[in-house]
């Protein structure tokens, strides 16, 4: 810095320092009138009379009373419908909000007391709890409007309470546990860990030398989910249903639980059953006063739309071991086509078993599916009894000119359900022990059933449509299917041939012009075992060189089987002198 500006520097400082004061007068003025100008406002804000004695302005302040951090959160109550204010019941730990606007604009909250009174600043004290939403919302109201009879006022329920419920008896958990006015039973009993006939545990075991676990019911005895207790403290109780709420969804069923109750899980005492034609079959806890509708709703109703043939109850007699019938549907019934309604209204006993059959041929719509070389693949309608296969065909729009009449088959798809246990015992025994324990008719039986198509119907595609042999105009049944593929123009060579593969089809040509074809037989193959396979009819024909050769066939040929001559030398020679040796024995003794 140059000598010359020092003098300047200086004096700018000097001034600098005497300014500071002066500006924290200004300042400290300036804030004073901040505060005057809101003290002020909020003057001109009050409501007259709300100098009450022993009331501070934090407890007056809407946003001093507004919940902070995890209050927030547990104000925060998930509901499932919203509140009505004819049945919701006030209670210690509600919350409601006052609004106030007109001449002036204000809200407070007010909060039942745990005496269970609403105070109003200004206005006065309110008995809440245990009373409808409603009423309680009309007397604040009216005296509040009696109050400020020139300004609009509004009240709403902001936030809902907790409140402490038991829960008792056959559960994993009882004692006391917190809930709100939106919680159900179903809601108590799984924060209480369920039915106690729900819990399992595992148990391991040894069984042929390997560790084994399994899951085991620590309660077997059911519990009466149709009969839980409700309990309240005015005494009264309601029974509550989750069966029929879990089967109908009406929550009517699952109430809500209010402040002090107690509910009790008892263990099942009666049962009914229902069986037949309904959607959940067995057992069904039995409730005094159940119909057949009770029972038919928690079997999850009759199962289809058709008409009802047969209903009836069996019912034990008074000495607990004979029982009587009892119809529902009588001849005149099933003429009028009856309905499960029709019956609902029959009340049931304890050990009633309802027995309920239906058409099951009613209104069927069967169908057959048509794949393959046709003009319109799908599925198609049938009458059961009439249609045949020259109508699908003609439904299908007929054959594509790829289409192989000689290969296309019919197979049945209730055959194929069949299942044959000849056969399947001796595919197990095979699977045992080999071929060795069958006797020739088995390994002959065995072999003929491995290489059928299961299901196949005996009909010839090229005698019905080019010969119109009308015996193979077979009725068709639901769930048939008809496959036609495509024509192969080739035959197949494979096996121990000089050069093995597909060679194309010539019409009228013989077995020995393919074999020319590829080259002859190679050096290990077993010319006697070669076989024709026909693509027709899958039949296996001896290999003859004259043999007519058609579309899609193949020419097989196995190989030469090998064998160790110095070993059958060798085994030849010692049973002969085996032999021998016990020649000679024999004419020595």
């Amino acid at each position: 810095m140059t000598p010359r500006y020092r003098p300047l520097l200086a004096a700018l400082a000097l001034l600098a320092a005497s300014a500071l004061p002066l500006l924290a007068q200004t300042q400290s003025e300036l804030e004073q009138l901040i505060e005057e100008g809101q003290a002020e406002e909020e003057k001109l804000q009050q409501l007259p009379g709300m100098e009450i004695p022993g009331l501070s302005e934090a407890a007056l302040s809407a946003r001093a009373r507004l919940p902070k951090g995890e209050e927030v959160e547990r104000l925060r109550i998930s509901q499932d419908q919203q509140v009505d204010p004819a049945t919701y019941l006030v209670g210690p730990g509600d919350v409601f909000e006052l609004y106030i606007w007109g001449e002036w604009n204000r809200s407070y909250l007010v909060q039942v007391d745990p005496e269970g009174n609403a105070i109003v600043p200004t206005v006065g004290s309110f008995h809440a709890a245990s009373q409808k939403l409603a009423q309680v919302k009309e007397q604040i109201l009216d005296r509040t409007r009696e109050k400020y009879p020139r300004v609009e006022i509004t009240l709403t329920l902001t936030s809902m309470r907790y409140f402490t419920v038991y829960l008792t008896g056959a559960v994993v958990d009882e004692g006391s546990l917190i809930a709100h006015p939106n919680t159900r039973v179903s809601d108590l009993i799984e924060r209480g860990g369920g039915f106690l006939d729900d819990l399992k545990g595992t148990i391991e075991e040894t069984v042929a030398g390997k560790k084994v676990t399994r899951t085991t019911q620590l309660q077997p005895q059911p519990t009466a989910r149709r009969s839980i207790q409700l309990l309240h403290r005015d005494g009264t109780q309601e029974a509550v249903d989750l069966e029929m709420y879990r089967a109908t969804g009406e929550v009517r069923f699952n109430p809500y639980v209010r402040m002090g109750d107690m509910v009790h899980v008892e263990y099942r005492q009666q049962d009914i059953f229902a069986y037949g034609s309904v959607n959940k079959e067995g057992v069904q806890e039995y409730r005094p006063g159940d119909t057949v509708g009770t029972l038919l709703s928690l079997a999850g109703g009759v199962s289809g739309d058709a008409p009802l043939e047969v209903a009836e109850i069996w019912r034990f007699r008074p000495d607990g071991r004979t029982n009587d019938i009892i119809p529902l549907i009588s001849a005149e019934d099933v003429a009028r086509q009856v309905r499960a309604a029709d019956i609902s209204g029959v009340p049931l006993q304890p050990k009633d078993m309802l027995f309920i059959r239906s058409r099951s041929d009613w209104q069927q719509t069967p169908t057959i599916y048509v794949q393959g070389e046709v003009k319109y693949r799908g599925r198609y309608r049938i009458v059961q009894g009439q249609t045949r296969l020259r109508d699908i065909i003609g439904q299908a729009g007929g054959f594509t000119e790829r289409a192989s009449l000689p290969e296309a088959r019919l197979l049945r798809a209730k055959a194929r359900a069949i299942k044959d246990p000849e056969y399947q015992r001796l595919q197990l025994l095979q699977a045992v022990s080999g071929l060795a324990d069958m006797s020739p008719e088995d390994k002959a039986y065995l072999k003929s059933k491995g290489r059928e198509e299961r299901g196949r119907l005996a009909v010839d595609f090229e005698r019905l449509f080019r010969d119109g042999e009308e015996t193979h105009n077979v009725l068709i049944e639901g769930g048939d299917v008809i496959f036609v593929p495509e024509r192969r123009r080739t035959v197949s060579l494979s096996g121990q041939l000089k050069k093995p593969g597909l060679l194309k089809f010539e019409e009228g040509r013989r077995v020995g012009y393919y074999l020319d074809q590829a080259g002859g037989f190679s050096w290990s193959a077993n010319q006697g075992g070669a076989r024709l396979l026909r693509a027709r009819t899958g039949e296996r024909e001896q290999l003859d060189k004259n043999l007519l050769v058609e579309a899609g066939d193949e020419i097989w040929v196995p190989e030469k089987e090998y064998r160790n001559w110095w070993e059958f030398t060798q085994t030849t020679m010692r049973t002969v002198a085996e032999t021998l040796t016990l020649i000679l024995l024999v004419r020595a003794f």
